[in-house]
């Protein structure tokens, strides 16, 4: 597990586990500096959810990629005003495409209009009465949010159960669709297992809520996972120096070499997430000139062993070393993730297809754009990486070679 929050109250930090295993941590915030409360997750200035709620780490968070992979979040829009990055993100209201902000996971749509914007929004009645039950009150009937304030009616309407998916539950918006289900919404790194509390009443998810249907079939356990999006994951930690080779001449003998040297900014041990102890896994993704998913290469290994020694070790405190000379997981045989100072920081992945495991066909995709590439790598519950790859040395159907940025 990774913690990258800092010190804080007892009661916050029980709030802050469960939220964090429970989506919440775009939470509808406790403090209220003006008549309208607060309105927003990151004002850009690090005030609203964020000052409990840290792990989105500028875009670079576990968090932040969590919402992108585990989740399904594909429009940046969702949440904030006008693409990725920017800010304010508003915790009722977003960009277009979007339209509810982070209450369109962790609300639901009561018919109510935002005093502030003007427009419909989702309320979160359940996730106040959440922070309230833990001790946090701002937010609460005895806060900020009261009958007949803020555009909200007198008194409260009835709650809904936690059968009732909130706006965003659906294919357009997330991959999230059953709200009672802690398989979908838990994540795989948090202090629990459980999902969200919809409804505020203590209970989270089949089978503890009774609001909840039985299954049709058993909820699967999760199995923790990185994979590539359609396109280039945006917010990822910048490669100052790197290269890509891809030889596929040979037929069984086709071989991957990644690097993505000078990173920046300076790069932790826990960016890298913990494969020794932890659950994380990575994924290598390749993407042509037009950001169409040409290569994805799973680190997945098959146990903690790679014949009769770990497959991961630790670099010291800077980061960590992968062998696997049986090729198992997508023909990848080693890799090698260390962080350090600005510029300091280097990823090496290679791998070949002797075990018959390596992908191939990535040659070709690449030739449909071969004027440059995307090259990243992902976490499951870490940060992730990129170069852009503009110098091209080789790219003939066989071979793609280039260099970058």
């Amino acid at each position: 597990m990774i913690r990258l929050e800092p010190r804080m109250s007892t009661a916050a930090r029980a709030v802050q586990a469960h939220v964090h295993g429970a989506l919440v941590l775009l939470a509808l915030l406790l403090w209220a500096p003006d008549a309208q409360a607060y309105r927003w997750y990151d004002n850009g200035a690090g005030s609203g959810c964020v000052q409990c709620h840290t792990g989105f780490l500028n875009g670079n968070g576990p968090l932040h990629l969590q919402h992108r992979t585990q989740f399904g979040v594909t429009d940046c829009n969702i949440c904030h005003p006008n693409g990725g990055s920017t800010k304010p993100v508003l915790t009722y209201w977003s960009g277009p495409g979007g339209g509810y902000g982070c209450a369109g996971c962790h609300g639901q749509d009561y018919g109510e209009t935002s005093p502030n914007s003007g427009l419909p929004k989702a309320t979160a009645y359940g996730l106040r009465a959440f922070h309230v039950a833990n001790g946090i009150t701002s937010c609460g009937t005895s806060g900020c949010h009261q009958p007949g304030a803020l555009g909200h009616p007198n008194p409260f309407p009835t709650l809904y159960g936690e059968n009732v998916a909130p706006p965003y539950f659906a294919p357009m918006f997330t991959g999230l669709t059953d709200p009672c289900s802690s398989t979908q919404e838990d994540l795989p790194f948090d202090l629990d297992s459980v999902g969200l509390d919809n409804d505020g009443d203590g209970a989270a998810d089949y089978p503890a809520d009774s609001d909840c249907p039985t299954p049709a079939t058993p909820t699967p356990t999760p199995t923790p996972g990185a994979s590539c999006g359609v396109a280039p994951a945006p917010g990822c930690i910048a490669s100052g120096k790197g290269s890509l080779q891809i030889d596929e001449k040979k037929t069984g003998k086709e071989k991957l070499k990644v690097t993505l040297g000078k990173l920046q900014p300076a790069v932790t041990q826990g960016q890298f997430g913990d494969p020794v102890n932890g659950t994380t896994v990575y994924a290598v993704c390749v993407y042509d000139a037009a950001d169409q998913l040409r290569g994805e290469y799973s680190l997945v290994p098959p146990g903690p062993l790679c014949g009769t020694k770990p497959c991961w070790k630790a670099v010291s405190d800077k980061g960590y070393q992968y062998k696997d000379k049986e090729a198992t997981s997508d023909g990848l045989v080693q890799a090698k993730l260390t962080g350090g100072d600005v510029g300091k920081g280097q990823i090496k992945i290679q791998g070949k297809n002797s075990s018959g495991n390596l992908p191939i066909g990535v040659v070709a995709g690449l030739m449909n754009n071969p004027s440059s590439a995307t090259v990243q790598v992902l976490s499951s519950d870490a940060a992730c990486f990129s170069i852009g790859l503009t110098e091209i040395k080789k790219a003939d159907g066989t071979v793609f070679q280039a260099n970058g940025p």
